[in-house]
C-alpha cells in the first residue's frame, strides 16, 4: 500500500520510548561546530526528537528520540583508536565541478552563512519518456561535496539504516513485515522492519534508528553495504543515537555490538546471535557522511529503475514503495528547505526529502521531480547555525535550477 505521508511510531514503540526516565539523558549530538561558542541545547519536551527517550519535536537533534552524541570516547576496534587516524579521508572528488554553482549563485547575490556551509547539486537528463537517466553533472560549493568533516549530518543518515535494513531482512528470507524481537535485560523489545522504517524515516525517532542499524549489522554495513560500488567512501554509523534510552535498555551505545535477535514471520523463526562488529572505521562522531553520499543513496532509491542495472540497490517494488512514501511526505518539523524549493517548480512537482538538525547543524537532501521537465535533480545542503539557516541558499538554488539548472539551459 503506498504511503503518501509519514505515520506515527508504531504503539508499542511510543510505548518503549514513554517508559524510559527520559529525564536523565541530556541533549548532545554530533560534531560540535570548530572554534564557536555553542549553547546547549534546550530539554526536549515535545513530539519526537531529543536526547532523552521521551517524544520530542521531530528533526530536532537529530529528529528522533535521543540525539546523536558527539562522538565521545573511541572504541578499541576503531581506527582512530587504533593508530590515531583522523575521521574518513574525504571521498575522490575527481567529476564534481567544485567552481559553476559557487559563480552562479554568487553573481545572483547569495552568500554563504559564515557559521559553515556545505552544498552539492546533482542534474541528471533524462530521455523523452523520463524513463533513463542519459547524462549527469555534479556540482558542489568549493568542494565540500565530499566534505567529511567538522559538520553534523545528523538525521540524514537515517535513510542509510533503512535501506540497509530492507535489504537485510530480504536477503534472510523474510519481508519488512517480519517481527523482529531484540534480546534484552527486560522484556523483549519487539517491532516490524517496517514499522522502524516509518518511524526513521516519517517522525525520525532516534530508537528506530538504532534498531535498524543493530539488525543491519555493523559488519555487514561497513563491509558490504558502505562501498565504492555502493556509492560509498566516506560513511560510517557509529554511534547510537538515542544513546542514554538505548543504554538504559541494556544495549550499548557503541552500535557495533548487535543484541541477539529473533525474526519471526507466518510461523518462520530465525535467531541472530549477538554480535560485536570488528569492522575498522575511521569515524570518530557518531555518524560520519558526505554530501555527494547523502544525495547518491536518494536518487538510488527514487530513480532505481531509471538507473543502470550496475547502480541499483535492487529493492523490491514494495520496498521503494514504502521508502519513496515516507520520503515524499510532509512531516510537522524539517520543511524548511523544501517550502522554498517547491514554488520555483510546477503544480505536479514531487519532493522526496530527509532533513535532520543537530547541535545547531541544519541538513536537507532533496529529491526534485518535476515532470514538466527533462531533468531531476538532487540537492544536499547543510548550514550552520540554526533552522533558518538555509532559507536564503534553497532560494537561490531553486532560482537557478528553475533558469534551467547550474550549469544552464538544456
Amino acid at each position: 500500500m503506498e504511503r503518501d505521508s509519514p505515520v506515527a511510531p508504531a504503539p508499542r514503540l511510543l510505548a518503549a520510548f514513554l517508559a524510559l526516565p527520559w529525564w536523565l539523558d541530556p541533549a548532545s549530538c554530533g560534531s560540535r561546530p570548530g572554534a564557536r561558542g555553542e549553547a546547549p541545547l534546550p530539554p526536549a519536551v515535545a513530539a519526537t526528537d531529543a536526547a532523552a527517550g521521551a517524544p520530542v519535536p521531530a528533526d530536532t537533534a537529530a529528529d528522533g528520540p535521543g540525539s546523536p552524541p558527539a562522538g565521545g570516547a573511541a572504541e578499541p576496534d576503531d581506527a582512530t583508536a587504533e593508530d590515531g587516524a583522523p575521521d574518513n579521508a574525504l571521498a575522490p572528488a575527481a567529476g564534481i565541478d567544485h567552481e559553476t554553482l559557487p559563480e552562479r549563485l554568487t553573481a545572483a547575490g547569495f552568500a554563504p552563512p559564515p557559521g559553515g556551509f556545505l552544498a552539492c547539486v546533482a542534474e541528471l537528463d533524462l530521455d523523452e519518456s523520463r524513463t533513463r537517466v542519459l547524462a549527469e553533472r555534479w556540482y558542489d560549493w568549493h568542494g565540500t561535496g565530499t566534505d567529511v568533516g567538522d559538520w553534523n549530518p545528523a538525521s540524514t543518515v537515517k535513510l542509510y539504516a533503512a535501506i540497509a535494513a530492507l535489504l537485510r531482512i530480504r536477503a534472510l528470507g523474510f519481508e519488512p513485515r517480519a517481527t523482529l524481537a531484540f534480546d534484552a535485560p527486560g522484556e523483549d523489545p519487539r517491532f516490524t522492519v517496517a514499522e522502524l522504517v516509518e518511524a526513521a524515516l516519517g517522525p525520525s525517532d532516534n530508537l528506530a534508528y538504532d534498531y535498524l542499524v543493530v539488525f543491519a549489522g555493523f559488519d555487514e554495513l561497513h563491509e558490504r553495504f558502505f562501498v565504492p560500488e555502493n556509492g560509498y567512501r566516506g560513511t560510517a554509523l557509529r554511534v547510537a543515537y538515542a544513546s542514554g534510552p538505548w543504554e538504559r535498555l541494556g544495549f550499548s551505545r557503541f552500535l557495533r555490538d548487535s543484541p541477539a535477535i529473533a525474526i519471526e514471520q507466518d510461523g518462520r523463526t530465525r535467531e541472530l546471535p549477538a554480535a560485536h562488529g570488528r569492522a575498522a572505521v575511521r569515524c570518530s562522531r557518531a555518524a560520519c557522511t558526505t554530501p555527494v553520499e547523502l544525495a547518491e543513496a536518494l536518487l538510488r532509491v527514487v530513480l532505481q529503475e531509471r538507473l543502470p542495472a550496475e547502480r541499483s540497490y535492487r529493492l523490491p517494488a514494495e520496498d521503494l514503495e514504502l521508502l519513496r512514501g515516507l520520503l515524499r511526505g510532509p512531516r510537522e518539523r524539517g520543511e524548511e528547505v523544501v517550502e522554498r524549493l517547491r514554488p520555483w517548480f510546477g503544480p505536479e512537482t514531487v519532493l522526496y526529502h530527509k532533513a535532520g538538525f543537530a547541535k545547531e547543524w541544519y541538513t536537507d537532501n532533496v529529491l526534485i521531480d518535476d515532470p514538466s521537465r527533462p531533468r531531476v535533480w538532487v540537492v544536499v545542503l547543510a548550514g550552520y547555525p540554526g533552522r533558518s539557516v538555509l532559507n536564503d541558499a534553497a532560494n537561490a538554488v531553486g532560482r537557478r535550477l528553475a533558469a534551467g539548472g547550474v550549469g544552464g539551459a538544456p
